[in-house]
């Protein structure tokens, strides 16, 4: 880091030049770190998901459209985002049963989304 002396009336532009140098920084750290934690979500989500096949690898993730500081993936299912619903929220059936039947997958991709929030967090926090 270089030391320039500032004179007092180039005070107010200097601020702003290192403000706006700053905001760039955290607009390409933060850009970062969203699309890592996408493509780890995803993959934490084909690994733990249930009921495999189309379901395990329709996870996938894209980036959202928005002003210049928005920035945002949104990780779903493509090819079976019925069952992300079904597996989540138990729902009883017609002939008296439940689906799914094994309620161990209950919850698992509220889990993993938590899981990585929290992520994502100390990764934004950690490279700022």
């Amino acid at each position: 880091m270089s030391t320039q002396v500032v004179r007092p009336e180039n005070f107010e532009k200097a601020v702003q030049k290192a403000l706006a140098e700053y905001g760039d920084i955290v607009l390409e750290k933060t850009e970062q770190a969203v699309k890592n934690n996408a493509r780890q979500t995803v993959s934490a989500l084909k690994g733990s998901a249930p009921a495999g096949g189309s379901y395990a690898r329709g996870w996938s993730h894209k980036a959202q459209k928005g002003g210049a500081y928005k920035l945002s993936e949104t990780v779903y299912n493509r090819t079976d985002y019925q069952l992300t619903h079904l597996l989540e929220k138990p729902h009883p059936t017609g002939g008296g049963g439940h689906y799914p039947k094994n309620k161990d997958y209950t919850g698992t991709i509220a889990r993993i989304e938590e899981e990585y929030t929290n992520k994502f967090m100390e990764e934004v926090m950690s490279k700022l």
